[in-house]
């Protein structure tokens, strides 16, 4: 039997769902956002400013859309230096038919009440998810938070594994290790990789925060509730570069596919990972092994030629 989290029909739509504007601390208009984005090949986008609902309707095309989000941060008490930070964008049909609260609308201000114990945390997180939003957890590592102190929530739907902003300007991006002690705790998530951009150096700067980070989802149309629903059933993968071109297990055996890479990595919950290094004359497109006894789940992670990742969800099995 073939497992895989990818839909069997469709195509390959890259998107960044981690943006922020001059609407919040952001130094580019949303506009120039989407042009900025459509200029390098990118398919969607969310504009997910700090407490403020964005849902730019205006600038769907057939070729790029926006969905709708907000990056939702609750205050913390003083002298608490952990940042809880929410990314929250557009949940799939289901989701959306499940929601008990009213949505947001574009331009609205969210609430930033401060959260003093693990029980207002939580109920700030199920207020997002019941007005049908997937949530995401963002940047764990930057954010000095530790996998314990995640593990406890509920309504989670993903966590972002690499933040383009905080790993370039403060080397504090990846959080990889926060997001396997989850999955190895049972909590079951998908993986953001994001850009967070804000842009305060110009687009051309070695040190400007775009372009980074981002998922690429497969999908049978580019729509808000196709790319919702996709992502929703994990159907996609996180990368700072490379491509994934497939993933997937069956009778025992994990394969994988990719453009040309150095490394590739097979993760799971056993400590025996899996790991094909290119001899140095061929550069590596494809791996297989067989699954360990009693394995959890696997994940895959390959390094192009520029050392950049990428990341595959968990298969759960």
């Amino acid at each position: 039997m073939r497992k895989t989290n990818f839909n069997e029909k469709g195509s390959f739509y890259k998107g960044n769902l981690h943006c922020h504007s001059t609407r919040s601390d952001g130094h580019l208009e949303p506009d120039e956002l989407v042009e900025a984005y459509k200029n390098q090949g990118y398919d969607f986008l969310a504009i997910t400013d700090h407490n403020i609902f964005s849902d730019f309707k205006e600038f769907n095309s057939d070729d790029f859309i926006l969905i709708p989000g907000v990056e939702a941060n609750p205050t913390m008490p003083t002298g608490d230096y952990r940042a809880y930070h929410y990314v929250v964008f557009q949940g799939d049909q289901e989701r959306k038919n499940q929601a008990t609260k009213p949505q947001f609308v574009h331009g609205e201000v969210l609430d930033s009440p401060t959260v003093n114990n693990e029980e207002e945390m939580q109920n700030y997180v199920d207020d997002l998810h019941t007005r049908g939003y997937h949530v995401c957890f963002a940047h764990p590592f930057w954010s000095r938070i530790e996998y314990d102190e995640i593990l406890y929530l509920n309504n989670l739907d993903s966590v972002e594994i690499f933040n383009f902003c905080s790993q370039i300007s403060e080397n504090m991006g990846e959080s990889n290790v926060c997001c396997d002690a989850l999955l190895r705790n049972n909590k079951k998530l998908w993986f953001l990789a994001v850009d967070d951009n804000h842009n305060i150096f110009p687009l051309s700067h070695q040190l400007n925060d775009s372009f980074g980070g981002f998922i690429v989802v497969k999908s049978e149309k580019l729509s808000v509730d196709d790319i919702a629903k996709n992502i929703a059933e994990g159907s996609f993968y996180a990368s700072q570069g490379p491509e994934i071109k497939d993933f997937y297990v069956e009778d025992g055996e994990i394969h994988f596919k990719c453009s040309p890479c150095e490394k590739i990595y097979f993760n799971g919950d056993i400590r025996q990972i899996h790991a094909f290094v290119s001899d140095g004359k061929e550069l590596l497109t494809e791996a297989s092994a067989p699954l360990h006894k009693n394995q959890k789940y696997v994940r895959v992670e390959c390094y192009d030629t520029e050392g950049k990742k990428a990341y595959t969800n968990p298969i759960w099995l």
